[in-house]
């Protein structure tokens, strides 16, 4: 809470409080952060005007300060008891309601604010940041109709509100029959209301005719990240040809690969902590050829400063649908990624690299397949090694259902919420209202390496992709390890991966059409140990040999759209 909003005028009843000398005197001493003194100046006014709620107001403050928010919380709501229409109150009590997740009383208390205080900057601020982080909550939780309810909440109350808007962009992606116009229109809404700087200088002075291309990329996920796996080799085999890489590290990660990373780079440029108009004016200086953000609407994305063309060309990769940046020139894709039909929910023109959209990097540590388990336990088992809130109640049923027509089967979960005992709870009990009891789950939480993941893919049989928004790390780790992973046709970007990645791997047998002949599929597949542990053996050779895994034939092709860009930028 900033000091200044603790007193803005005094209430009508002035003479139930200080006047505004010895007011100003007690605000003092708390920008001064001297809270003990404030206690004193408090008390010895509290003798006078023991009705103040001004007095009990900077006395909640002077409390949160010191984190007794419980007893913050008592003093707000005597400050309102005296003053119900006193705003800061209401908005102080909102923070401390927040810093106890108590997002519902919170929000009450921001709109109050409001209400009795027009244009209230500070309440408005925190009322849209808690819808947001509300949302964040209850997309976690797999909730994500109401967490979208919330971030269209925070946007209406701040409509320049970025963060809300990716948020809400990326959480759109969970929903079944997903409407693209609803996802495009909220795109283009991000665009329309969030570029908010204003006379910015913006001279190119790059080489026209460059032996290298210099090439800026924009991301969160240089180190240990899905995102960091599948661009790592193909940056590195870039830096051996004709193009000189630039890093605009949005979130500088501390991990052993985020160092492989900084080695790539012929700079290294870290905007965590810089205002968009700086990192704007360092890709000027930078003369960057072609920009690119390599994340889209995911968390701490920068998308905003592209909507200032910083470089001659801008590009998107790796996002999850369209940006809703017209400034944006490219959205680099694939066939069955961005298949035609669906070009209309682009305002991005669609690059298609002419196989698949992203490449794994392999592991360099050695891990060889093992044999298939089911031969041993007598019992099949799938898996899932995809963050939990993938799996929706739709993917629960149907997987149950195939746990119900497979005897003996089992399923495995891997991911880092089960490490959580209580999260592990809730998940044995939304499988067990579709009939599905614990001794049919094995559940584990976070591994300590990228190599324990891998180990653990050994203990799995056959691997199930949810869906809409389907596995891509997940999914390609799975095929590393010899493991044939059974998805479902998709209708939007996030939801064409296993379908992309399975064609890739030509095992188009492996791609359902609707969800009866996923179960249908899944029984087929089961009854058929030999031909499971056949696909096993041959699995990773295969996939050696395929777009998936084949960094330099990948990178190729990316070098060459990257050249095409340029080209026909020159050519206008």
């Amino acid at each position: 809470m900033k000091a200044k909003n603790l007193l803005k005028k005094l209430i009508e009843n002035k003479h139930n409080e200080p006047d505004n000398k010895q007011i100003k005197l007690i605000l003092d001493l708390f920008n001064s952060k001297k809270f003990e003194e404030v206690k004193k100046e408090i008390n010895k006014q509290a003798s006078k005007f023991p009705n103040s709620s001004i007095l009990n107001n900077i006395l909640g403050a002077v409390l949160a300060e010191e984190n007794q928010l419980v007893l913050a919380i008592e003093q707000y709501k005597k400050s309102i008891k005296l003053n119900p229409n006193y705003a800061e109150a209401y908005n102080n009590l909102g923070v401390s309601l927040e810093k106890l997740n108590k997002y519902e009383e919170a929000i009450e208390k921001f709109e109050k604010a409001i209400f009795f205080k027009k244009n209230f900057s500070e309440a408005i601020k925190n009322l849209s940041v808690v819808c947001n982080n509300y949302g964040n909550l209850l997309s976690q939780l797999g909730r994500f109709d109401d967490a979208n309810d919330k971030y269209v909440k925070g946007i209406e109350v701040r409509p320049d509100y970025a963060i809300a808007y990716s948020n809400l962009l990326f959480n759109l992606n969970f929903k079944n029959n997903l409407d693209q116009k609803l996802y495009l229109s909220w795109a283009k809404k991000f665009r329309e209301n969030c570029k908010n700087l204003k006379n910015l200088n913006l001279n190119y002075n790059y080489d026209k005719n460059p032996k290298k291309l210099k090439i800026g990329c924009v991301s969160a996920d240089f180190g240990e990240h899905p995102g960091g796996h599948f661009t790592l080799s193909t940056l590195r085999d870039l830096r051996k040809k004709n193009f000189e890489l630039i890093a605009y590290s949005t979130y500088d990660r501390k991990d052993e690969l985020s160092n492989d990373f900084k080695g790539l780079f012929y700079k290294w440029n870290s905007i965590q902590n810089k205002s968009d108009k700086e990192v704007i004016s360092q890709i000027l200086n930078d003369k960057i050829h072609i920009l690119i953000d390599m994340q889209g609407h995911s968390a701490k994305n920068r998308l905003p400063i592209f909507f200032y063309k910083a470089a001659p060309i801008q590009a998107t990769w790796l996002g999850q649908g369209s940006s809703g940046i017209s400034e944006i020139d490219y959205f680099i894709g694939s066939p069955y990624i961005t298949p035609k039909e669906e070009e209309k929910y682009y305002v991005e023109k669609i690059l298609r690299l002419p196989e698949i959209s992203q490449c794994l990097t392999i592991p360099e540590f050695e891990l060889e397949v093992s044999d298939l388990p089911a031969k041993k336990n007598n019992f099949i088992t799938f898996g899932s090694f995809n963050q939990f809130s993938k799996i929706n109640d739709e993917v629960i049923s149907l997987w149950s259902k195939i746990l119900l027509s497979i005897k003996n089967s089992k399923l495995f979960l891997k991911t880092q919420e089960l490490s959580n005992k209580k999260f592990s709870e809730e998940v044995l009990n939304r499988f067990k209202k579709f009939n599905i009891n614990s001794d049919r789950l094995i559940l584990q939480g976070k591994s300590k390496t990228r190599k324990e993941v891998l180990e653990t893919y050994r203990q799995i049989d056959i691997s199930l992709d949810p869906f809409p928004f389907q596995g891509n790390t997940s999914t390609c780790e799975s095929v590393w390890m010899g493991i044939p992973v059974l998805t479902l046709k998709g209708d939007r970007h996030l939801f064409h991966f296993g379908e992309s990645i399975n064609s890739n791997l030509n095992m188009k047998d492996w791609i359902a059409d609707n969800k009866n002949d996923y179960l249908e599929r899944a029984v087929k597949f089961s009854s058929d140990l030999e031909g499971l542990s056949e696909i096993r053996k041959n699995l990773r050779k295969k996939a050696l040999l395929s777009p998936v895994f084949d960094s330099k034939r990948f990178s190729k092709y990316f070098g060459e759209i990257l050249w095409n860009m340029w080209s026909n930028f020159t050519k206008r």
